[in-house]
């Protein structure tokens, strides 16, 4: 018995070690016990160890991920070149190769582009101010987003873009119509509305830009006629009203176009808005029905998920209104946001018994001028919806346009306006787009 355990001793031990060949071989021994002649006994057998491998003999094993052992130049902090080769093992060819841009974002490795594995990362993205990253590669982790405005004059549709938050991914900037005293760039309007970020918002109108503060005698009832006509941007039917089936006049109309590049990174967008109108109360449910209109070309849009009558026909890219409410009515006085006023019960305009409760207080249009009396309907001579929020879909780094359009529709007589302001990009994915109402209006 003595023997043969030294026998077994010596044989372990001749089983373990370097074989010479590049080839370690590890094992751990049995272990057991017994009593008496023909004792019994317990033992537990030997576990496999990983065999390690170093034949290229570069300094890695494949226990240390070299990914292939027969090639010297292939190991894991290798330098990774143009040759269809993992050569750093890092599980992706071709890869952190300077001056290349292997995930195709636009930027090129080691030149701009501080993360050639991932697309969402890269000088034209924006930043997640909470995933620890540094998304734009600028240096700086989670860093807030830029502010732009600064001494804006409002010469420019480039400065309108600022005024909202639109900073930087702006390609193009237009006045497409409209006077130039039916916009402005300002810091409040009336007593109520002050911008949603930053210190200037936009403003829109069919009249003039003005509101009671700047202008005391200023009335957007019966407003401003600048006479100006043309064809209907987009026209959907109304809720309620006569039945109409063609598109009338787009009357007074002032738009405001952007081009903007998607950041590499982002999903979606929002903006705030805020529509006044002096149409209110005498046009709820008429063929008058002045509005707002935000169109979006955008490939992140489908167009089976948005209301009928928010696309235009026959385009590539789909081209759509992104502000409507839930039932999919666009933003005029017969939206169901419009809860800015004086409850009404009696005949419009044409004689309709028609009933509107509003929601919110009256108080906030004080100063803007559509908060005057109306000596005939014994209220205010319009009301508003409040501040609201759209979101919309898009693609990262596609090329979009936003047009943001405020008409008269069927006439040039009384006016309307919107505020726009805190453009946003998102990085989380929408399906279709939404407006809502924020928590604080």
């Amino acid at each position: 018995m003595r023997f043969s355990a030294l026998m077994l001793g010596a044989l372990l031990a001749v089983g373990c070690g370097d074989t010479g060949d590049g080839v370690k071989v590890g094992g751990t021994g049995g272990s057991g016990s017994g009593s008496g002649a023909g004792g019994s006994g317990a033992g537990t057998g030997g576990s496999a160890q990983p065999t390690c491998l170093d034949n290229d003999h570069d300094g890695v094993t494949t226990c240390a991920n070299d990914c292939n052992d027969n090639d010297a130049n292939v190991k894991p902090g290798a330098t990774e070149t143009l040759n269809q080769v993992d050569d750093d093992c890092d599980g992706k060819v071709d890869n952190h190769i300077l001056h290349a841009d292997f995930d195709h974002d636009g930027s090129n490795f080691g030149d701009t582009d501080c993360n050639d594995d991932e697309a969402l990362v890269g000088p034209f993205a924006i930043e997640d101010d909470a995933n620890k990253i540094d998304d734009n590669c600028d240096g700086n982790v989670d860093e807030a987003a830029p502010q732009c405005e600064g001494a804006l004059s409002g010469s420019t549709a480039a400065d309108y873009a600022k005024a909202i938050g639109l900073c930087g991914f702006v390609t193009g900037s237009n006045f497409v119509t409209g006077s130039p005293n039916a916009r402005n760039i300002r810091a409040s309007f009336g007593n109520g509305f002050t911008p949603k970020a930053g210190a200037q918002m936009v403003f829109l109108s069919t009249g003039t830009a003005k509101d009671d503060k700047e202008m005391p005698t200023y009335n957007p009832q019966p407003g401003t006629q600048f006479g100006t006509s043309g064809a209907h941007p987009l026209w959907a039917k109304p809720k309620c009203g006569p039945a109409i089936s063609t598109a009338p006049s787009a009357n007074d109309m002032t738009e405001v176009d952007f081009t903007i590049q998607v950041p590499q990174n982002a999903k979606s967008f929002s903006y705030e808005f805020a529509f006044f109108s002096a149409e209110y109360p005498e046009y709820v449910c008429t063929k008058y029905n002045d509005r707002f209109i935000a169109i979006l070309e955008s490939k992140g849009l489908d167009t089976t998920k948005l209301p009928p009558g928010q696309c235009v026909g026959g385009t590539s890219v789909p081209t759509c209104n992104v502000s409507y409410d839930g039932q999919g009515q666009p933003v005029t006085i017969n939206n169901g946001f419009f809860d800015v006023c004086d409850s009404f019960t009696g005949k419009n305009a044409d004689y309709v018994q028609i009933t509107n409760t509003c929601t919110k207080s009256s108080s906030l249009l004080a100063m803007t001028g559509y908060d005057r009396s109306d000596s005939v309907y014994s209220n205010k001579v319009g009301g508003s919806t409040g501040w609201l929020k759209t979101s919309a879909p898009v693609v990262p780094g596609e090329t979009i346009k936003i047009r943001f359009i405020i008409l008269d529709e069927g006439d040039n007589k009384y006016d309307s306006s919107v505020l726009i302001d805190n453009f946003k990009w998102d990085i989380q994915a929408i399906s279709a787009p939404v407006t809502e109402e924020p928590t604080i209006n």
